[in-house]
């Protein structure tokens, strides 16, 4: 049989003996890594990819009902059997539909928007004077630079200059996507419905002239000698002034009526009023973004070197200043993980040059870069980028990945330290620890690897941090194997001073763990029942924590946000101004409680604050805050500020202000559909169901789909219509066009599409009173007054319809504040208390659970089962060269008592357990296996060499001590720098950087003291299994593991 220790044979033993390979190996990683490092793409957060196809319907004139059953209806079933949409939300509103199609984020979203495509433009039955339905992408941007065009000049001034840096800025090489937020542009010719009468006209004639005179025409080609020549008519005007010179009728003399004279021409923002304030100026809002693969700070850069040079530019009184600068805080924020990483590399390094030679600590040190440097190089190959998350696993593993070359440094230094110095014997001792040193690494691998199949809102948080590590302690195994060895066996290792710090640290080091730690361990296996009992009994203690809700149970931390931004929005039914006098209101309650923190602080917390109305019913206000340091309290407090203060504002449907960095979903942090077939019972249960809401501690903002009832003018036929040949349909038309207005044409100007719309002049069209003497025209040309002809009554209507997944549904949402309830608690009371009560009182509704929570539940439960997954296969790596049934439940049995560590830390330090935790958790799991794997493989050698049990098991803590403690110190040194970080954003990492700290210290306990015990405890009970079922010699061999050492 061979000697698996040989020094001639092997990948260890032909890069031992060529170190230039293993240099140029090294040199590679390095080199190509650090080329990496530069070019890759930095984000604050990795992407959380949501794709989504938009598919909208403009119906000027119809209710909600007539779009959701002429339109929306015919869509959804049309798209019924497209297995990759996830979701389908439609939504009916006066005079347009929207429908969106959730993808699923595996898919090709350009396949499955020309599939949609096909099914829609296939719908031959839709109504024929609706236009045409647009269907488009909406794929993941990353937020990089948003600036404000400040001046005060009116907004129709600003808006050109706007349009012109807009599209300057889409000019710079690395800009593709800039968007100004400004209104649309119409030519609007209100008629003077006493004009149209006196000269015999209606609505359809002045369309009907503009569509004749206003139009570029090809009138066909001559062929001459000189070739072709075509012939147009070149009269289509852009301008309102221009359109007033259109003639609308002409005499029998020559005599024209020109539009002029019957109408009023206006030509300026489409109908509405417009609210744009940047600090107290008009201003216009510029957003810049970038693609998903797109690095954002070079394009950052890009923009303030243009704003610098624009600012220069334009004219006095104008001024591009800065809104929200994503880099400014990803910089901050990456360097402060970067300065973590930095410290815990220092401590580690620290750590390993107590324990270990200087020379040998350095070379073990080695294997920081390169880990870290061939992970970067290969991250972009598997779509990870440099950010929060990314760094945290590089923090994470930092104790890690010198795991391994801990083991064999130490293993090839006593193979020296026993038989003299030589390439053969650092090969020699490699190898002697190489198996098990390769498969702790593989066990800690096979925990993290489930986890890049993660999906859901988190799924790429879990796999970024996944990827890395892998790739970390991929590259650990390759340079503690193959470069590792080949720098030992070329180090002269100098004797220790007899009389230097080091000899007397060793000396008293060995003190210890020869004298307390080994009379420990002796008390501890003789009473080795007792101590089991002992770490039980402190484990169930510390899940009464959590069971008392001493310590909470979150989906995740949250971070505080820079930039906090609030949205509102308005019932359908409100007036534009109603919405911007909320946004005033809103405006000033935030400038109070700014005065408010001056008088008390000295100084302010808002830097800037942009109020915009976005439509109607919608508007948002942006409050970047002074830097960090410059703060007295952090974003969460400021929100609950303004909440206590905005008084309750009549007319709007919805209120959420975004204070959390990984806020801000549409769906809210709990929600809830309700469903059913009959909108009025729908929107009385919602109405219902939000009152018991608002009265839930914890719970607030909560806010919902429904609008009120909207008022309809219904008509009716008379007698003296059906005498008329008047029909519903002509009248309809008719009155749309007078009062609603109808679209004359459209025309291409500067790049936008502007309407040419003709209606009655505003005054007229509000007055419910004039619209009785509306004039309709009969088949034979006669007039008659509207009020003639049908009855006039006012009744309720609907303005506004939701459905999702084919069912009318009604959205109610919220958020929840973590400091005073968890979350899961809120759906577990809102489950047992609320829904039961709400099912008594409106029996045909149905609901379901939505939101955030809804996700991060079903990832809950993903998590579950990836860790199981994860725990077969480390007790397969384990149970395969150990040749043993117990002995990788032995190892395994560590994982649990390690929690202990985790929930104390969390109750000392005031941390909530969440999935941040977790994944702290899961790190830990594969660090203290490795332990108890080496203690483990120790007490096997010794047994092969003829030692009892309970000598072998007594001897191998001793032996052990010092690579368990240094692997266990150098994870918690790693992670210690980020505990202290005085950051608001480090609250995010925290947790898990708590939780693998102390999860790992506490298992270094278990493994020293426990272990040897669950070893004999383990024998115990295969003695009692021989004894009962006469399988002794069977069960004995194959539960303690009679196997061969690792090696």
């Amino acid at each position: 049989m061979s000697d698996p220790l040989n020094p001639q044979t092997g990948l260890i033993s032909w890069f031992a003996r060529n170190s230039v390979a293993a240099n140029l190996l090294m040199i590679f990683i390095l080199i190509m890594g650090a080329f990496g490092y530069k070019t890759i793409q930095r984000q604050m957060f990795p992407n959380i990819e949501r794709n989504y196809i938009n598919i909208s319907a403009q119906y000027r004139g119809a209710s909600p009902q007539e779009i959701e059953e002429s339109i929306l209806i015919k869509i959804e079933e049309s798209l019924q059997d497209v297995s990759e949409i996830k979701r389908t939300v439609s939504r009916a509103f006066r005079n347009s539909g929207r429908v969106s199609l959730e993808i699923d984020k595996d898919e090709e979203l350009t396949d499955v928007l020309d599939k949609v495509k096909l099914r829609v433009d296939s719908i031959a039955t839709f109504p024929a004077d609706m236009e045409p339905v647009t269907i488009s992408q909406a794929e993941f941007q990353q937020q990089v630079y948003e600036m404000a065009l400040v001046g005060d000049i009116p907004l129709e001034e600003l808006k050109p200059i706007a349009k012109e840096i807009e599209d300057d800025l889409l000019q710079l090489s690395n800009v593709s996507l800039a968007n100004a937020r400004v209104p649309n542009d119409e030519i609007a010719i209100e008629i003077k419905p006493e004009l149209l009468r006196m000269y015999n006209l209606t609505i359809s004639d002045v369309t009907s002239a503009i569509n004749q005179y206003s139009a570029n025409i090809s009138a066909g080609q001559l062929r001459t000698d000189a070739g072709l020549v075509s012939v147009r008519i070149e009269s289509q005007f852009y301008n309102g002034d221009e359109f007033a010179s259109i003639p609308v009728k002409i005499g029998a003399d020559g005599a024209k009526v020109l539009l002029s004279d019957v109408a009023d021409i206006k030509d300026g923002f489409t109908e509405g009023e417009r609210y744009f304030r940047y600090t107290g100026q008009n201003a216009v809002l510029i957003a810049v973004n970038a693609t998903k693969s797109q690095n954002i700070v070079p394009i950052a850069e890009t923009i303030k070197d243009f704003m610098a040079f624009k600012n220069e530019e334009l004219p006095a009184g104008l001024e591009l200043k800065e809104l929200v600068d994503m880099t400014r805080y990803l910089n901050a924020r990456l360097n402060m993980m970067l300065n973590n990483l930095f410290q815990g590399s220092v401590l580690v390094a620290l750590m390993l040059t107590i324990f270990l030679r200087f020379r040998l600590a350095f070379w073990v040190m080695v294997g920081l870069p390169l880990c870290f440097l061939g992970a970067v190089m290969l991250m972009p190959v598997f779509g990870v980028s440099v950010n929060i998350m990314s760094l945290f696993a590089f923090i994470m593993v930092l104790g890690i990945v010198v795991d391994d070359a801990i083991v064999i440094g130490e293993s090839a230094y006593s193979e020296i330290e026993q038989r003299g110095p030589g390439v053969e014997n650092v090969i020699r001792g490699a190898k002697r620890v190489a198996t098990p040193a390769t498969f702790g690494v593989l066990t800690t691998i096979a925990v993290f690897a489930p986890f890049t199949l993660s999906s859901g809102p988190d799924g790429v948080f879990f796999y970024n941090i996944a990827i890395v590590v892998i790739l970390c302690l991929a590259f650990s195994l390759i340079e503690s194997k193959l470069i590792l060895p080949a720098h030992i066996a070329h180090i002269n290792f100098t004797e220790i001073k007899p009389n230097g710090w080091r000899a007397r640290f060793n000396s008293r080091f060995n003190q210890f763990i020869h004298g307390p730690y080994r009379r420990t361990v002796d008390k501890a296996v003789q009473w080795r029942w007792a101590v089991l009992a002992g770490f039980v009994a402190m484990l169930m203690l510390s899940w009464g924590l959590v069971a008392g809700n001493h310590v909470r149970m979150i989906p995740q931390p949250k971070a505080p946000h820079d930039f906090p931004n609030i949205g509102i929005e308005m019932n359908e039914n409100v007036s534009d101004m109603a919405t911007i006098e909320a946004l005033k209101t809103i405006e000033s309650v935030i400038w109070q409680i700014e005065e408010e923190t001056i008088k008390e602080y000295g100084s302010g917390m808002i830097r800037d604050l942009l109020a915009f109305n976005e439509s109607r019913t919608q508007a948002r206000l942006v409050i970047p805050l002074v830097d960090e340091d410059a703060r007295h309290f952090d974003t969460f407090e400021l929100a609950r500020k303004w909440r206590e203060k905005i008084p309750e504002i009549a007319g709007m449907k919805s209120f959420s202000i975004q204070d959390d960095v990984n806020g801000g979903g549409d769906n809210g942090e709990f929600g809830y559909l309700l469903y059913g077939a009959d909108i009025k019972s729908l929107n009385e249960a919602g109405l219902r169901f939000i009152q018991m809401l608002q009265q839930e501690k914890g719970l607030y903002d909560v806010s919902s789909t429904i609008d009120p009832a909207s008022k309809e003018v219904r008509m009716e036929l008379l007698p003296a219509a059906y005498e008329l040949g008047l029909n519903l349909r002509s009248i309809a038309n008719q009155v749309g066009l007078s009062f609603y207005g109808g679209e004359a044409q459209r025309v291409i100007r500067d790049g936008e599409e502007v309407r040419v719309m003709v209606r009655y002049p505003r005054l007229t069209r509000e007055r419910f009173s004039d619209l009785k003497y509306t004039v309709i025209t009969t088949p034979e040309g006669n007039e008659v007054m509207l009020g003639d002809v049908v009855t006039l009554s006012e009744e309720p209507g609907i303005s506004y319809i939701r459905r999702e997944e084919g069912y009318r549904s009604v959205y109610v949402w919220g958020a929840i504040d973590e400091e005073q309830v968890e979350p899961n608690e809120v759906v577990a009371s809102i489950d047992q208390k609320l829904l039961p009560q709400l099912f008594d009182e409106f029996p045909d509704v149905q609901t379901q659970l939505g939101g955030d929570i809804e996700e991060q539940q079903a990832q809950q439960d993903e998590q579950i089962m990836f860790f199981v997954a994860a725990m077969i296969m480390v007790y397969i790596l384990l149970a395969v060269p150990l040749k043993s049934y117990g002995q990788p439940l032995i190892i395994m049995s560590v994982i649990p008592f390690s929690l202990t560590g985790a929930i104390w830390a969390h109750y000392l330090l005031d941390l909530d357990l969440s999935m941040m935790s977790t994944f702290g958790l899961i790190a830990a799991a594969g660090v203290v296996i490795n332990d108890s794997l080496v203690m483990t493989d120790f007490i096997n050698q010794k047994r092969l060499e003829g030692h009892a049990i309970l000598q072998a098991v007594q001897e191998a803590g001793c032996a052990r001590f010092r690579a368990i403690t240094l692997t266990s110190i150098t994870t918690f040194a790693g992670v210690m720098p980020i505990l202290f970080e005085p950051s608001l954003q480090a609250k995010y990492v925290i947790p898990m950087a708590a939780a693998l700290g102390s999860a790992v210290m506490y298992a270094t306990l278990v493994t020293l003291l426990l272990v040897p015990c669950l070893y004999l405890i383990l024998q115990d009970l295969t003695t009692l299994f021989g004894k009962f079922f006469g399988l002794f010699p069977l069960m004995k061999n194959k539960l303690t593991g009679k196997s061969p050492q690792l090696s």
